[in-house]
């Protein structure tokens, strides 16, 4: 089989080439790890692991991946449409400042030619204000008044589409061309799956073109190797996920690596040090790779009457400071399987220190505690808060070996000079009242207390935009340096902390990436959309 392109991998990144690329005539494959889902295939709640959790040494190829790295832990999505799956449909763009740091790649103004391509991401994900404001919001709003920031608060941008509660309508974005939508019912299970067809996933925008418009999308398919052809392109091999046998080979003129910071960068290390097929890769591989400086508490409320689950996922925000966002992050009523990363609130302290504080804790509020344990529906009766900071602080990402995978390679983290922090004063101050308000009990995720490891659903970095490869691994058009023809374009490639989910973010660059290409052979015939987004039919 050979092709223009080969995409590996299908999330924010990945789609966008995809479809932009088949749009332009030219033969697209896209090979992605994951199942391929529809409504009706995810779980009615995260207890079904299966279904749910992304662990193939378990049997469980669902659309959440929890990788624990030294230095962070890292939720990321897995499954036709990556991150989209299961992300909390926030849709948001930095500051202006954010791309006036020095990270940056000189050259270029970065903000000003991102902003069209916002422009079109925003129309491509229907992003929308949120209108469904319920109990959990109305605690962040209280929550807001209580830290002074009142005049912060407000409804985040997200890719929802609302209409009329669980009514199904003709395809509301790309005048009847694309698929049949039902409004939001508001159930908080954004981040288990959307069951309803109203969360604007990549399948039903980017990827429902691409495959519309010819290219071909490759499900349960992992990439092992890729290396340089004897007539300038590139062979690719794949396998089934999950086995060890059925390799075959894909070859193409070029090929897009978009499977994420933990996927591209662990992709690329194989072919630089283990293949060794592409050794000239730059030695910046797996640097300057960066959180949104996040810390993850929340609180649980003793409450019966209370449903805190209602609503989308993240449905508002505050910002305490100029650097600090909190959102309020629920999962649907009876998905509490992530109670079990949830422990006791716990104060400052080293890797020794701070697990001592919480066995006082646990001691302590033992009646809580055992409170806490009773609770049936810990979904229904708890808010997550993810703090945001926009401080700068970043890791690398290096290879090492697992004795939890057969000893085979896998990535590890390194922290530098500037670690990303596991203890965020606002946060834990913000835990407490909002457990007050609540009548309830404040939470860590357990990770931060007892390993001094941060979690985060927004890795960026890895694979950065750089001028020369002494300073990044690629050039400001996304091609690997000393490779023409291998290009990065996902969250690996942001060289900066966006102090905002990303993946908006992603989705503009991506179609910055895109949009270089000259139209291949014959255009398609163009159609433009009452949106005032122009596509090939």
């Amino acid at each position: 089989m050979t092709y223009d392109f080969v995409i590996i991998g299908s999330g924010f990144g990945g789609a966008v080439s995809a479809m932009r690329l088949a749009q332009k005539g030219y033969s697209v494959a896209v090979l992605e790890k994951g199942k391929r889902f529809t409504r009706h295939d995810f779980p009615k709640t995260n207890w079904n692991l299966r279904r749910f959790l992304w662990a193939p040494v378990l049997r469980c190829f669902g659309i959440q991946q929890i990788t624990l790295l030294k230095g962070v832990m890292v939720l990321h999505g897995t499954g036709v449409g990556g991150g989209s799956l299961v992300y909390a449909n926030t849709l948001m763009e930095p500051e202006a400042s954010v791309f006036k740091d020095s990270a940056w790649p000189k050259g270029s103004d970065w903000g000003f030619e991102l902003k069209p391509h916002y422009q079109i991401a925003k129309k491509m994900l229907g992003v929308t204000t949120n209108p469904l404001i319920s109990e959990a919001d109305h605690a962040i709003r209280r929550l807001g008044e209580k830290m002074n920031v009142s005049e912060t608060y407000h409804a985040t941008e997200v890719g929802v589409f609302f209409g009329s509660a669980g009514q199904w309508v003709k395809d509301p974005y790309f005048s009847g061309d694309g698929p049949d939508r039902a409004g939001c019912v508001g159930c908080g299970g954004c981040m288990v799956g959307c069951r309803f067809g109203s969360k604007n996933t990549l399948d039903q925008n980017y990827l429902y073109f691409a495959e519309k418009w010819g290219a071909k999308i490759f499900p349960e398919s992992t990439v092992s190797k890729v290396e340089p052809d004897s007539v300038g392109g590139y062979k690719i091999t794949v396998q089934k996920t999950g086995s060890f046998f059925g390799k075959k080979e894909i070859s193409a003129q070029r090929v897009v690596f978009s499977g994420g910071v933990l996927g591209t960068v662990k992709l690329l290390f194989q072919n630089k040090e283990i293949f060794k097929t592409l050794p000239r890769i730059s030695d910046r591989l797996g640097d300057i790779v960066r959180t949104n400086g996040e810390s993850l508490c929340g609180a649980t409320s003793f409450e019966t009457h209370r449903d805190l689950s209602k609503g989308i996922a993240i449905g508002s925000a505050i910002h305490p400071d100029s650097v600090t966002k909190i959102e309020p992050v629920r999962y649907s009523s009876g998905s509490s399987a992530l109670r079990f990363l949830a422990v006791p609130l716990t104060g400052e302290g080293n890797f020794i220190i701070r697990p001592l504080k919480f066995l006082g804790n646990l001691i302590l509020k033992l009646p809580q505690m055992i409170r806490l344990l009773f609770v049936r529906d810990w979904a229904k009766q708890t808010v997550i808060l993810l703090v945001m900071q926009s401080i700068d602080s970043q890791m690398r990402l290096r290879m090492g070996r697992s004795i939890f995978r057969f000893l085979q390679p896998t990535l590890k983290g390194a922290v530098t000079d500037r670690p990303i922090t596991s203890y965020l004063p606002v946060a834990q101050e913000a835990s407490k009242i909002l457990a007050d308000d609540l009548n309830g009990m404040a939470q860590n995720v357990i990770s931060e207390v007892i390993l001094g490891t941060p979690a985060t659903a927004h890795i960026l970095g890895g694979c950065c935009i750089g001028e020369n490869s002494n300073q990044g691994v690629i050039d400001k058009n996304h091609q690997i340096f000393n490779y023409p023809g291998l290009y990065v374009c996902d969250g690996s490639v942001i060289p900066a902390n966006l102090g905002v989910n990303p993946s908006l973010t992603i989705t503009a660059m991506a179609e910055r990436f895109a949009s270089q290409f000259e139209t291949n052979k014959k255009p398609l015939p163009v159609k433009t959309f009452s949106k005032g987004i122009k596509f090939s039919t």
